[in-house]
C-alpha cells in the first residue's frame, strides 16, 4: 500500500514519524537522564500536552495523507444507497468486433502475462489487476460492459485504476482498433 502514495505523502508521513520518534526516544531516555525527576509535578500538564499534540498531529498525518483516493470509496459505496449518477454510462463507440485467438497471441506478445494474472493465458503475473476477475473489476468500475471496460482499460489505463494498484505502472500501447478488439476478444471470452 506505501508503495502506491505520492512522494510528497511518503515525505510527509516520513517527516512527522521522523518527529514523533525524536520526541519518544528524547522523553524516553535523553531528558530522563539529564533530569531524573523528568517531567516532574510542574511539567506533567505540558508533557501530557506536548505528547497529546504530537499523537494528533501523527494521527492526521496518516489519515490524510494515506487516505484512499476517492474513486476508490465511491466503488466500495454500500449496495442499496441512492445516488443522483446514473447506475452505468451511455455506451461509447463500439470496437470492431474481435477474434479471441489473435488477441491471445497479442496478450503473449505485448507482455501482458508477465504483468498480470489471466488462466486463459497461463499468466502469472501480480504487478498489475488479475484478469481472472475483469467481469467482478468492470461492475466495480461501473464504466459500462465488460467489454468497455477492458477496451478502454487497454487504450487508457490510467482511466480507471482498480484499488490497491498504482497508477501509471501499465505502458501505453500503440494498437490497432482491431487489436484491441482482438484483446477484449480474448480476454472476455476467458479462452
Amino acid at each position: 500500500m506505501l508503495s502506491a502514495l505520492a512522494t510528497s505523502h511518503k515525505v510527509g508521513i516520513a517527516v512527522v514519524a521522523g518527529v514523533f520518534i525524536v520526541f519518544a526516544l528524547t522523553s524516553s531516555f535523553l531528558l530522563p537522564a539529564l533530569r531524573p525527576q523528568f517531567p516532574g509535578r510542574d511539567g506533567v500538564r505540558w508533557f501530557v500536552a506536548v505528547t497529546a499534540l504530537i499523537t494528533a498531529g501523527m494521527l492526521a498525518t496518516i489519515i490524510a495523507l494515506a487516505a484512499e483516493p476517492k474513486e476508490s470509496r465511491e466503488a466500495e459505496a454500500a449496495p442499496g444507497t441512492t445516488s443522483s449518477q446514473p447506475a452505468s454510462p451511455a455506451p461509447g463507440p463500439a470496437a470492431p468486433k474481435g477474434d479471441p485467438a489473435a488477441g491471445k497471441q497479442l496478450f503473449s506478445a505485448q507482455g501482458c502475462n508477465s504483468c498480470h494474472t489471466f488462466k486463459p493465458a497461463g499468466a502469472t503475473g501480480k504487478v498489475g489487476p488479475d484478469l481472472d476477475k475483469l467481469a467482478s473489476d468492470a461492475q466495480k468500475a461501473n464504466q459500462g460492459s465488460v467489454e468497455q471496460y477492458a477496451a478502454e482499460s487497454i487504450e487508457d489505463p490510467n482511466a480507471y485504476v482498480v484499488p490497491g494498484f498504482p497508477k501509471g505502472v501499465m505502458p501505453a500501447f500503440k494498437l490497432s482498433k482491431q487489436q484491441v478488439g482482438d484483446l477484449v476478444a480474448f480476454l472476455t471470452a476467458g479462452g
